[in-house]
């Protein structure tokens, strides 16, 4: 059995007790940390698209408009979007967004919750007075849980990107099977240019 004696921190060749030396340890050492390093160096790491900046806060209300859309109702979903900043829309502190969709007959609730989503479209004036036209799928949550809906910009501030909303449900809409045109409350936990 060889007796091994080297360190860590040894810029020397490790000496066994048969008095070889063993290279390939310091090799393996220098191999691997270059290795693990290059990635963060060049930035190289595999991510998703990158933030570009967002809105950081808001309320949203949704209401639920019998007679309207080609379901027979449609929800809207309306309120303010606050704390926003981005380097390509440099202006923009907050916006107010105005966004429908149809009810989806089917399950008889407006909920998109495990379903992808609801088409929706609208728009969001930003406060710099411009105008973004969204469109995309809103998904809703149950009370007291989050949800994720993506936006893609058509037109205005933001062309091309997309924006991913992170919201909480706080309120029911109301009784929509009855037909009744309640409001439910939504918070914006976030929403993120990408």
């Amino acid at each position: 059995m060889d007796l091994v004696v080297c360190t860590a921190i040894e810029m020397q060749p490790c000496i066994t007790a048969k008095g070889t030396e063993m290279r390939f340890q310091r090799s393996a050492a220098v191999f691997l940390g270059a290795v693990f390093a290059f990635p963060v160096l060049t930035g190289s790491v595999a991510t998703a698209d990158p933030v570009i900046g967002g809105c950081y806060g808001g309320q949203l209300t949704t209401t639920n408009v019998p007679g309207s859309g080609s379901a027979g109702m449609n929800t809207n979903v309306t309120g303010g979007l606050t704390d926003c900043g981005s380097a390509q829309l440099p202006d923009i502190t907050g916006g107010m967004l105005n966004i429908s969709y149809p009810f989806n007959v089917v399950t008889g609730s407006s909920s998109g919750t495990g379903a992808g989503g609801n088409p929706a479209g609208g728009t969001i004036a930003w406060s710099d007075g411009s105008v973004s036209v969204v469109s995309g799928n809103w998904v809703t949550s149950p009370i007291g849980q989050n949800a994720i809906s993506t936006l893609g910009v058509m037109s205005g501030p933001g062309a091309g990107q997309q924006i991913v909303f992170g919201t909480r449900q706080t309120a029911n809409a109301g009784s929509v099977g009855g037909g009744s045109g309640g409001a439910g409350s939504v918070m914006v936990i976030d929403a993120l240019f990408r």
